[in-house]
């Protein structure tokens, strides 16, 4: 997992991930296994009150994923 941006403002955090694996072990969306490399980004919202975080929302593209286990 790599970090590519973060931006706070308020009790909010922003954070833009990528990720990049080999598809191994449990079923992903009904694909088994496949044994290929995939690469996606993940972004995410926090909300933080006290020091904790106190909402989480996230996107991901499954599709993308998805795509690149099937290809």
């Amino acid at each position: 997992m790599q970090i590519k941006s973060m931006v706070a403002e308020g009790d909010q955090v922003a954070i833009y991930f990528t990720f990049e694996g080999t598809h191994t072990g449990i079923p992903f969306h009904g694909a088994s296994a496949t044994g290929k490399n995939v690469k996606f980004s993940l972004m995410m919202l926090l909300r933080i009150a006290d020091g904790k975080i106190i909402e989480k929302r996230s996107h991901v593209d499954k599709h993308d994923i998805l795509r690149q286990l099937n290809s």
